[in-house]
C-alpha cells in the first residue's frame, strides 16, 4: 500500500514512498509538472529502452526520446523543506534539467538506496550523490581513486619450514637441448 498524500501535501500514515516508480515493473507512463507546456503538464513514459517525453507548446505536439546513454546517473538528493522530516529524492539526471526524471520520493533511507541500486542496474548508469552545495558526484570514482599499498611479505616463523616439500613439488629444471647423437653405435667412449 503506498502512502498518499492529503489535499494540503502532509504525509498520512502507511508504509511506501510518497511517490516511486518500480523499475522493474516497466514500461509506465505517468503525467508531470512542466511550466512551459500547454496546460502545465507532460507525459512521460519510461520503459527498458530509455525515456518519451511527450507535451504540448502553443499548439505544437512534441515528443522526445532518449536513451538511458543520454542522462548523466541515478541522482540521490536529500532536501528537508520546511525544517520537516529530511526527504530523499531519486531522479534520473540529464545535463538539461528540463529533461531530468523524478523517479521516487520517501522519507525511508533504506527504501531509497535499494531503490537507487535497482534503478541504476536498470538504467546502466552510475548512483549520483548531491552534496550540501547541490553537486552531483559518483562515490564509486572516489572510492577507486584510493591507492592501496601492496601486502607486506610475512615474516612467519614457519615460513622456512617443509622446504623439502616445496623442492618435490617444484618442477624439474631439465635442459631441452641436450646433446643427442643418432646414429652412434657405442655408448661409452673407448680409447
Amino acid at each position: 500500500m503506498r502512502r498518499q498524500a492529503s489535499a494540503a501535501g502532509i504525509a498520512r500514515e502507511g508504509s511506501g514512498p510518497l511517490f516511486g516508480l518500480d523499475p522493474l515493473r516497466l514500461p509506465v507512463s505517468f503525467t508531470a509538472a512542466d511550466p512551459a507546456a500547454d496546460g502545465g503538464s507532460r507525459e512521460i513514459g519510461v520503459s527498458r529502452d530509455g525515456i518519451e517525453f511527450r507535451r504540448s507548446v502553443r499548439g505544437v505536439q512534441m515528443r522526445v526520446q532518449l536513451p538511458f546513454s543520454e542522462f548523466r546517473g541515478v541522482a540521490v538528493r536529500v532536501l528537508a523543506p520546511g525544517g520537516c522530516e529530511p526527504m530523499i529524492f531519486l531522479s534520473l539526471e540529464h545535463s538539461d534539467d528540463a529533461l531530468s526524471v523524478l523517479l521516487q520520493a520517501t522519507e525511508d533511507s533504506d527504501e531509497s538506496a535499494e531503490a537507487a541500486r535497482k534503478w541504476s542496474r536498470v538504467t546502466g548508469r552510475p548512483i549520483l550523490i548531491a552534496g550540501e552545495d547541490g553537486r552531483l558526484c559518483n562515490p564509486a570514482s572516489v572510492r577507486n581513486k584510493v591507492s592501496v599499498s601492496p601486502r607486506r611479505k610475512r615474516r612467519s616463523a614457519l615460513r622456512n619450514r617443509r622446504t623439502a616439500i616445496r623442492l618435490r613439488h617444484q618442477r624439474a629444471n631439465r635442459s631441452i637441448d641436450e646433446n643427442v647423437y643418432c646414429g652412434e653405435r657405442e655408448i661409452i667412449a673407448r680409447d
